[in-house]
């Protein structure tokens, strides 16, 4: 009867039709190896550590040079020699016997695995044609495959700050479901290229995910441009907030018209450094008291645009001290159409100040519309009507924008927005037929 191999020795897979047989000799001495590194009186693991964490144990140096070849499945070819680090080659072999010594069965131990094999990473040839760089390579792959995600997450949390990080091996990464895997490479890894990000932001990721990479210590224009035009105000936000991040004008130009209906991107345009001035101005004419203060008080505006902002400034308190208290919101708006005074200027003011029933007293008066009718438009939430019914009166999509999001309280991904960036979005047909739905003849 045969003498059955040993699992040890069942390590190595099988010659193959183009690998010669090893010799029987060899194997057996590699095999005996390989039962001494396990038997030694100190083997790698990983050791019960304070508050039930984990800690290396002491390195097994027992294990013969042949063993990592026995790993690696045949003999590794000479490697380029590293100055600053001339043994990576041999650490990376070492942590992967730790690691099978250890067990691979352990989700910590490949957690660590993936930790170690990362800070090696840059003492590697880099030209990857070496067999223990192959070798590397491959289990990171595997790595980033793993069925387990704080595994993952650990390669990621590893690789992110590694400026020669293996592309593939990124690229999963920075798509992984798991945000925990994804975020940390999406923010900070600058392995991904512009081709990269652009091409994940095309894919409608999650919130979380555009704003890790709108938040990222370097954006580009184009990338930023992207962020812009996926119309999610959380990533906007951040893309304003990072001084590294390049936005082209024409998407400041849009993120100033979308802060008519997203209140939360005003005070971050009020603060972006280099506002375009004619956009500072843009944006003055709709901001409530506060964001109109911070562009006063910005200091890189010129005389002119400085003048601009304290107009829209000062009439905006005149609009609240004029005000008497005694005096409805509705027969002020009353008086006012009398005067010829209520124009969208006068609109956009109360709606400053959150002056909803004026609003809808002048809307009324404007578009010759009874009260009851704008009342229902307006609760119904209708974009399109409420959009057609500013329209009836004779103000433009800006304002119907603003009306949108403060009066009628519509939250912004389902508002309507306005077409190149200030024409009506409908025909005056189609706002026509939305106003008939309600009674508007």
């Amino acid at each position: 009867m045969s003498k059955r191999p040993s699992s040890l020795a069942r390590l190595r897979p099988p010659a193959t039709l183009d690998q010669p047989r090893p010799d029987p000799g060899r194997t057996e001495a590699l095999a005996r190896d390989t039962a001494r590194a396990l038997a030694h009186a100190h083997p790698v693991r990983l050791l019960p550590g304070p508050a039930g964490g984990r800690v290396d144990g002491r390195v097994d140096e027992g294990v013969e040079p042949e063993l990592l070849d026995y790993l690696f499945d045949g003999p590794a070819e000479p490697a380029p020699v590293n100055p600053g680090r001339p043994n990576a080659g041999r650490e990376v072999g070492r942590v992967l016997a730790e690691s099978r010594l250890a067990g691979w069965g352990d989700d910590s131990v490949r957690a660590v695995l993936a930790t170690k094999l990362c800070r090696l990473l840059p003492d590697l040839p880099p030209d990857g044609r070496d067999t223990v760089t192959q070798v590397a390579l491959r289990a990171l792959e595997q790595l980033a495959r793993d069925h387990v995600a704080h595994v993952r997450a650990a390669l990621a949390s590893a690789i992110k700050d590694i400026g020669c990080a293996p592309p593939a091996v990124v690229q999963r990464l920075a798509r992984d479901v798991e945000r925990c895997v994804a975020e940390p490479v999406l923010h900070c890894c600058a392995t991904l290229t512009d081709a990269d990000l652009l091409a994940i932001i095309e894919g409608q990721p999650a919130t979380w995910a555009l704003s890790a990479i709108a938040g990222r210590p370097r954006v580009s224009a184009p990338v930023s441009a992207a962020i812009v035009d996926t119309g999610d105000t959380a990533a906007a936000g951040v893309l304003l907030d990072n001084s590294g991040a390049v936005i082209p004008e024409p998407s400041l130009e849009r993120l100033v018209e979308a802060a008519a209906e997203r209140p939360a991107l005003q005070p971050r345009l009020a603060r972006r450094p280099a506002l375009p001035p004619r956009l500072a101005v843009r944006l003055a004419a709709f901001v409530d008291q506060s964001v109109l203060e911070m562009l006063r008080g910005r200091p890189d505006f010129d005389d002119a645009t400085a003048a601009e902002i304290a107009t829209a400034v000062r009439r905006r308190v005149d609009w609240i001290e004029e005000r008497d208290p005694a005096e409805p919101p509705e027969r002020r708006a009353v008086r006012l159409h009398r005067q010829g005074r209520l124009d969208e200027t006068s609109i956009g003011d109360a709606l400053s100040w959150n002056e909803a029933a004026f609003v809808r007293a002048a809307l009324a008066l404007c578009a010759v519309v009874p009260p009851a009718i704008v009342d229902a438009i307006l609760d119904a939430r209708d974009a399109r009507a409420v959009t057609a019914l500013v329209w009836r009166a004779g103000f433009s999509m800006r304002c119907a924008m603003q009306v949108q999001a403060v009066a009628a309280g519509i939250p912004p991904r389902a508002m309507l927005n306005a077409r190149q960036g200030t024409a009506f979005p409908l025909t005056p047909g189609e706002m026509t037929r939305a106003l008939k739905s309600y009674g508007v003849a």
